[in-house]
């Protein structure tokens, strides 16, 4: 049978001037010329001139529905076109439209970078440089405020203001790498600067602000982390290419009555420091050095050292003290 058969016949009438290519005498008069035209989308109520009886009653069914017919397209050209619309729409929008949410998904087409993902996290290095950034407001907030050195409250009069910036950020949850480890902290990298050690803590580089080795507890082992070395004004510790001499901590005793010394002990971080070196575990090496201005420090992250060897001996005082000796770890970069 043949394909014209079996789809309906729809008709689309045309400007044409009157009696052009149409049978006269079937043609309709001027009058049904003066409705207005959408190109060959027309709304028709009349017949088919000369359609057969039983088109005309399928035309006579459908006329009532008041349809929108329009001109036929090839079967083939149709079939063809709407894949190539669906391939486009998934292209620029990234994803399936979904029913009545056409409007929902076009600022997606709008994205200047089509892996950008909406809404990610901030990588480890944002981090810590948004604790920075809050560090700083934080101090120089609390350094306006006259009163906490004009008098008041005794605490607030003789506490350090990066010791309360600390705490204040800490106490708001505004920290990063809050648990101790071994090894790299995320978002820290070589020859980062720090003014404060109260900065090390809030990062999550050296957590003891008032020592300087900071360690964990392993499986019941003490294990060395950190250690914040300094060369010169009073301090023993020694820096060449690549290599820390590193004296340990305790044998200062300080009371209301005198300052002395003692021999050191193989306790705490020391013990720490000797242990990293037989289990061969990493320790991040932070270096205290004079800052810019001559005003007091800046601490340098140098990065990660092995333990080499320790030993004691004496010291000015006379009493005995740990020196520990840590290389660098090759092939780290900046």
């Amino acid at each position: 049978m043949d394909r014209a058969r079996k789809r309906p016949i729809v008709y689309a009438i045309r400007d044409f001037p009157p009696g052009c290519g149409t049978n006269p005498t079937n043609f309709p008069d001027k009058d049904h010329f003066k409705s207005s035209r959408t190109g060959d989308d027309v709304v028709s109520d009349s017949e088919p001139v000369g359609a057969s009886p039983k088109e005309e009653q399928k035309l006579r069914t459908s006329k009532h529905d008041r349809v929108l017919v329009r001109s036929p397209k090839p079967e083939e050209t149709r079939l063809k076109q709407e894949p190539a619309l669906r391939s486009l729409h998934d292209r620029v929008l990234g994803a399936p439209k979904h029913k009545g949410s056409c409007s929902r998904q076009e600022p997606e087409s709008k994205q200047s970078n089509p892996d950008h993902v909406v809404g990610a996290p901030p990588t480890p290095r944002e981090k810590v440089l948004e604790v920075l950034r809050a560090f700083k407001d934080v101090y120089r907030e609390l350094d306006r405020d006259k009163q906490a050195r004009r008098g008041g409250d005794a605490f607030d009069a003789t506490a350090r203001i990066d010791i309360k910036a600390q705490a204040f950020l800490e106490s708001e949850g505004r920290h990063v790498n809050a648990e101790k480890r071994i090894g790299l902290v995320p978002g820290i990298n070589i020859g980062d600067e720090f003014q404060y050690k109260t900065e090390l803590r809030l990062v999550g580089l050296h957590f003891k602000t008032m020592c300087g080795i900071d360690y964990m507890d392993v499986g019941g082992v003490k294990y060395a982390t950190s250690i914040v070395a300094s060369e010169g004004n009073g301090y023993d510790d020694k820096f060449d290419a690549g290599v820390v001499i590193y004296t340990g901590e305790g044998g200062n005793v300080i009371s209301k009555q005198e300052k002395k010394t003692e021999n050191q002990r193989m306790v705490k971080g020391n013990l720490a420091l000797a242990n990293s070196m037989r289990h061969k575990t990493e320790v991040r090496v932070i270096r205290g050095q004079e800052r810019y201005d001559g005003k007091g420090k800046r601490y340098v992250y140098d990065g990660l050292y092995l333990v080499d060897k320790y030993w004691l001996e004496k010291g000015v005082s006379g009493k005995s003290m740990y020196k520990f000796k840590l290389c660098k770890i090759p092939g780290q970069t900046r």
